[in-house]
């Protein structure tokens, strides 16, 4: 008897991971059960354990899978711009808008947000750290190439992660990114000159 290919087990539980975004973008947090998941794959409750501890751990993966998708997408845009300056505002946009689109798509959720804000923070706070990285190095090589003037990057780019998340708490609530963009583009302005 000749014996069924599986898929690999990363493909399954990216697969998992996509129909549950899918789930708790219409149901909500609340309401987004192991067993809903399960249906919507045509799998058993159990089938889901096999990847995930529990319904937390299927939730943290779905946001560190939001949280690879802006990484994926200011990537990209850094490496269309050469300047440390025009990367820095590179980096605010695209995040800022990357932000905007996933509460979009999680409609649902942003009341139930605010009741899960240290869990979804924690959970993310392996991608601060990356962006906090990344800001570092931008910093740095302004520095380098004498565009900034940043005596301590560490606590520079701690700072402007802080700021950026000001403008991610007014998304939360519901205002669009366009009507912010200008305000975001102007934060910016200030923020570069003040580095340089």
């Amino acid at each position: 008897m000749k014996r069924k290919n599986n898929p690999p087990k990363e493909d399954v539980k990216k697969e998992i991971i996509i129909k549950s975004r899918e789930i708790i973008s219409k149901m909500g947090y609340k309401k987004s059960s192991t067993e809903e998941i399960a249906r919507s794959l045509n799998k058993t409750k159990g089938a889901l354990y096999h990847y995930f501890e529990n319904r937390e751990d299927i939730i943290k993966e779905v946001l560190k899978y939001e949280g690879q998708l802006v990484k994926e997408a200011v990537s990209k845009a850094l490496v269309r711009e050469k300047e440390p300056d025009k990367q820095l505002r590179s980096f605010f946009l695209i995040r800022a808008r990357q932000v905007f689109e996933l509460w979009s798509f999680y409609q649902s959720v942003i009341a139930e947000y605010f009741n899960r804000y240290s869990f979804i923070m924690s959970t993310l706070s392996e991608y601060t750290s990356e962006e906090q990285s990344i800001l570092e190095s931008i910093i740095r090589d302004g520095n380098r190439k004498k565009v900034f003037n940043v005596k301590n990057v560490r606590l520079t780019s701690s700072s402007l992660i802080k700021a950026m998340r000001g403008y991610d708490f007014f998304m939360f609530q519901g205002v669009r990114f366009d009507d912010i963009e200008d305000e975001i583009s102007e934060t910016l302005r200030i923020m570069i000159r003040g580095l340089r």
